[in-house]
C-alpha cells in the first residue's frame, strides 16, 4: 500500500459500559499464537464455550468452533467487519502491513474487512463488546494493537508473536462472531515489517492471527500459514488456508447476527 496516503482518522477509545445480565447469550473467547490454542478469559459474567479442535486439525484447515447446526462459526459476510489500529507501540510499517493482510484475507473470504481508523484504546481482557454511536449501539470494532505480554490481562505470552481473541455471541438461533482483539507482541524486536519470510515477517503473523480471528484453528500441516509452527518460507496462504477461509467466508451466505443491544449485558 502507498505509504504516502493520508493517515487514518483517529477514533475515540471504546468506553461503553456493559453491566446488564442477558439470559441465553454465550460468549466464546478464542486465542491463537504460540505452540497451540489455549482458552482466554471471557468477559466477566459470560460463559466460555469450549473451542473445537478435533480430528480436522490433521487436514488442510479446521474451524475453531461450530454453531448448533454443525457449521463453522463465522462473521456475517453481509456486514463489513471493522478494524481499528492502536498505533502506540506498533513497529514501522504496521498500518501498511495490516492493510495488506486485510486485503489478502478479504480476497480469500469475500468479507469486507475495513480498517476504519486508529485509536488510543489499549487491549484489555474485559474490553466492552459494544460501542455507542450517533446511530445507536454497534459491536465494537476489532482492536489490533502491539503491547507487552500480558498487557491488560490478555493471554499474550512472552514468546508468542501474537494472540487473537475473537468473540462469538449466541442469542437464541442467532450465533456469530461479532468482535475481538488481536494483540501483537511489542517485545518481539526480532520480527521485520512486510511479508518477506514467514520465519520473521510481521505480515505472516498478521495473516495467521487474523485467520484465527476469522474462525480458523491451527492445523498440523506446516505448508499452511495456520500451522501452529509454520516455519520458514514464502508468506503465502496455502491451499488449506484458502479452503478454510472460503468456508468461513461469503460463500455460505449471510449469518443471523445477534443485535448489538444484547452486548450491553455482557461485561
Amino acid at each position: 500500500m502507498d505509504a504516502t496516503r493520508p493517515p487514518l482518522p483517529r477514533l475515540a477509545a471504546a468506553a461503553a459500559a456493559v453491566t446488564l445480565a442477558v439470559a441465553g447469550v454465550v460468549v466464546a473467547a478464542i486465542t491463537g499464537g504460540g505452540p497451540g490454542p489455549e482458552p482466554a478469559a471471557a468477559p466477566a459474567g459470560a460463559t466460555t464455550v469450549a473451542s473445537g479442535s478435533g480430528p480436522a486439525r490433521a487436514v488442510g484447515w479446521a474451524p475453531w468452533d461450530r454453531d448448533a447446526a454443525g457449521r463453522p462459526l463465522r462473521w456475517d459476510p453481509c456486514t463489513p467487519v471493522r478494524f481499528v489500529l492502536r498505533a502506540d507501540g506498533a513497529p514501522p510499517g504496521a498500518e501498511a502491513d495490516l492493510a495488506e493482510a486485510l486485503r489478502r484475507l478479504a480476497a480469500a473470504t469475500g468479507h469486507d474487512l475495513h480498517l476504519v481508523g486508529t485509536t488510543d484504546e489499549a487491549p484489555a481482557a474485559d474490553r466492552p463488546l459494544v460501542v455507542r454511536t450517533a446511530e445507536g449501539w454497534r459491536w465494537a470494532p476489532v482492536l489490533v494493537a502491539w503491547a507487552a505480554p500480558g498487557a491488560g490481562g490478555t493471554p499474550l505470552g512472552p514468546h508468542d508473536r501474537g494472540v487473537a481473541v475473537p468473540v462469538a455471541v449466541r442469542d437464541g438461533d442467532r450465533h456469530a462472531l461479532v468482535t475481538g482483539q488481536l494483540v501483537l507482541n511489542a517485545a518481539r524486536t526480532d520480527l521485520r515489517p512486510g511479508f518477506g519470510d514467514r520465519a520473521d515477517a510481521w505480515g505472516a503473523t498478521l495473516l495467521h492471527e487474523l485467520g484465527h480471528l476469522l474462525g480458523l484453528d491451527h492445523v498440523d500441516d506446516p505448508a499452511q500459514l495456520m500451522a501452529a509452527a509454520p516455519g520458514a518460507g514464502p508468506v503465502a496462504l496455502g491451499s488449506g488456508d484458502l479452503a478454510g477461509l472460503a468456508a468461513v467466508g461469503a460463500d455460505g451466505g449471510c449469518v443471523a447476527t445477534p443485535s448489538p443491544t444484547v452486548g450491553r449485558g455482557l461485561g
